[in-house]
């Protein structure tokens, strides 16, 4: 089996379709007993035979055991010790945020605290069971109904576990590592507080915290702290420096991080603005600067700060608090929007007079003659218009860099994003049992039975040993798959078990036969002394009934289950079922009406009544009972006459 094709079963569970694939599995939707739906993951085949990798899922599942909550997917059930190991977890209909985010861009505002608030309830949850994920990334968070569902805790580890990589090495998705995993340091419950911050980041704005580029840069970035903060909305901001503070020990545990993120507010930006009027043209608010300065100085003398949440500065301040010794309010301003300065307008030049060239050098006694060494011409001064001496100098505003920022270049909108290639989804086998088939193919065994009484006779006897032997050796073989999946050694099981099916499909055999012919003797009974039909045609209605009570009489479940095993194997489509039902039933028509109008040949027999006379007659010749010996003395007068006379050996 390839790493990308699923088994039809694994355990008790039925798979469906693959709803993933990553490094280490494929997750796939199940079916279990009850037909619920539920996520089956199991390991590559080439990633089984690694001891490490089956620690890792053993992990994963005394992990996901540990932890109780309802924004955690909860496991099921699990094989670690088998051919394919898997575990079970609840299914989760939705996308994962990657998803979301790549196909309809990122989050609004409402969304983003959801999800925020959600992952922070996570991870509550997760740290309170002593567990750290290690792996948060929007690729392991789904949304269901707009509400996170943290996932896949492949990597995750017990705090006190001893870790599985080894040294200056670290398992993760690089963009959302926290700088101490990179390190290679101590790594606590605060890398988990990084990667949330980084994918809530990414959901807010639908880039990387840390910008894309080499492996390299991206970790240089994250061990410097250098997230792209700027890109979020600023009432965010606060909250995402605090997370994602370089820091350990400065970031938030889970559980402030929740207490913050429920105090975010999109309409309150971090400067604690207030509206003391409707918003102008969709989002300018007139500000209490009054009450931001006194809340400010109170934060300088040591009282309570009204920000959006404790935030590391560039001098390990936090946000709302003024550095010592800054007097200055300018950062505590809002942005302005200057006017785009105008220039002064120039007055159009005189155009130049060209004067006439004479003879006599010029009169001025500097200006030497052409081709005359004299003093150097002053430097070049442009024009100035200069404005009167009464009036002062006015000063144009210009737009102020490090308030509002340098104006954004006008490009041509980038090309709209390619839906991500999803394969189509496999379709379930196609499985039925087709009785409507299996029966008219009983019916066109029975009415060439009528027709040809002694071959299709025996013909039945040998099908039904064989089905016998299938369904016993198949069956079991199919039984055992569906309870622990396919094994390399199921070829060598079917060859040893081949010799036991034989015999006991060969003995339900010598059973049933017997039980056939007594009903075949008392249909012969019914049609000759009930209805008046003549002996031969009788006897080939009998024929019918004995090959009719190999599949239908007690014992003949076994031959019935291998036809329809065979039929749903061979048919794969509704459509071929319903042209072979067709054909089939055409052939079992034609097949009847000719038995009912066309005498029966019993080649390579004679007619029972010319057969049962000259069996008479020597039974009385050598003095026994004509009834007693009569059913043996036919049985060995067929096998005589096919062949078979030295299995008769009670003659």
């Amino acid at each position: 089996m390839s790493a990308t094709e699923a088994p039809e079963r694994i355990g008790p569970y039925r798979l469906l379709r693959q709803l993933g694939e990553g490094g280490m599995g494929v997750v796939h939707l199940g079916l279990d007993a009850e037909g619920r739906e539920v996520a089956v993951k199991v390991l590559h085949p080439h990633v089984a035979t690694d001891l490490k990798a089956r620690d890792r899922l053993t992990r994963e599942v005394e992990t996901m055991r540990r932890v109780r909550s309802k924004r955690v997917a909860e496991i099921l059930d699990a094989d670690l010790t088998g051919a394919a190991p898997y575990i079970v977890t609840r299914y989760a209909p939705g996308r994962t945020l990657e998803q979301t985010v790549l196909e309809d861009g990122p989050l609004t505002d409402d969304g983003v605290i959801r999800l925020a608030a959600g992952m922070c309830e996570a991870l509550v949850a997760i740290h309170a069971a002593d567990v750290i994920h290690r792996d948060l990334k929007p690729a392991n968070v789904m949304l269901v109904d707009g509400e996170p569902l943290v996932i896949d805790f492949g990597i995750a580890h017990l705090v006190n576990a001893t870790r599985l990589t080894q040294t200056g090495m670290f398992v993760g998705t690089p963009g959302y590592l926290a700088p101490e995993i990179i390190r290679d340091t101590e790594i606590t419950q605060a890398a988990d507080v990084h990667a949330l911050a980084a994918t809530v980041f990414f959901a807010a704005t639908g880039k990387a915290p840390f910008g894309s580029g080499t492996f390299e840069s991206i970790c240089y970035n994250i061990l410097e702290g250098k997230a792209q903060v700027e890109l979020a909305p600023a009432w965010l901001r606060g909250w995402l420096r605090a997370a994602l503070a370089p820091e350990a020990t400065t970031r938030p545990t889970a559980g402030s991080l929740l207490r913050l993120t429920r105090s975010l507010d999109p309409s309150v930006t971090v400067l604690q603005e207030t509206a003391h009027e409707p918003p102008r043209d969709g989002g300018t608010r007139i500000l209490d600067g009054t009450r931001v300065l006194d809340d400010t100085a109170r934060g300088n003398a040591g009282g309570p700060v009204t920000g959006a949440g404790p935030v590391n500065g560039a001098n390990g301040s936090r946000t709302g608090m003024l550095p010592t010794g800054d007097d200055s309010y300018s950062d505590l301003l809002p942005p302005v929007n200057y006017v785009e300065p105008e220039r002064p307008r120039r007055e159009p030049r005189a155009p130049r007079q060209r004067r006439p060239v004479s003879a006599t050098p010029p009169a001025h006694p500097q200006a030497p003659l052409y081709g005359q060494a004299g003093p150097p011409p002053p430097p070049y001064q442009p024009a100035v218009s200069q404005p009167p001496m009464s009036q002062p100098p006015v000063y144009q505003p210009y737009t102020d860099q490090r308030v509002a920022g340098y104006p954004e270049p006008r490009v041509a909108p980038p090309p709209a994003p390619a839906a991500p290639y999803e394969p189509k989804p496999r379709r379930a086998p196609y499985r039925a049992p087709h009785p409507v088939l299996a029966a008219l193919l009983l019916a066109t065994l029975v009415a060439l039975a009528c027709l040809l009484p002694v071959v299709v006779s025996l013909f039945a006897v040998v099908a039904a040993l064989c089905l016998r032997v299938g369904q016993y050796l198949l069956g079991d073989l199919a039984d055992r798959r569906a309870a622990r999946g396919s094994s390399g050694a199921d070829p060598l099981l079917a060859v040893l078990g081949t010799p036991w099916a034989l015999i006991k499909a060969g003995l339900a055999t010598v059973v049933q036969v017997p039980l056939a012919v007594m009903f075949a003797m008392c249909v012969w009974g019914g049609f000759h002394y009930l209805g008046g039909v003549r002996p031969d045609p009788a006897a080939a209605y009998a024929a019918a009934a004995f090959v009719a009570g190999l599949f239908l009489l007690p014992g003949g479940k076994a031959p019935r289950k291998a036809v329809s095993r065979t039929l749903s194997t061979v048919i794969r489509s509704p459509g071929a079922g319903m042209i072979v039902t067709i054909t089939v039933g055409t052939v079992a028509l034609f097949a009847i009406m000719t038995a009912l109008s066309a005498d029966a040949s019993w080649v390579p027999w004679r007619p029972p009544s010319v057969a049962v006379d000259h069996i008479v007659a020597e039974l009385k010749q050598k003095g026994q009972d004509t009834v007693v010996n009569l059913i043996g003395g036919v049985i060995g007068d067929i096998m005589d006459r096919i062949g078979l006379g030295f299995l008769t050996f009670w003659t």
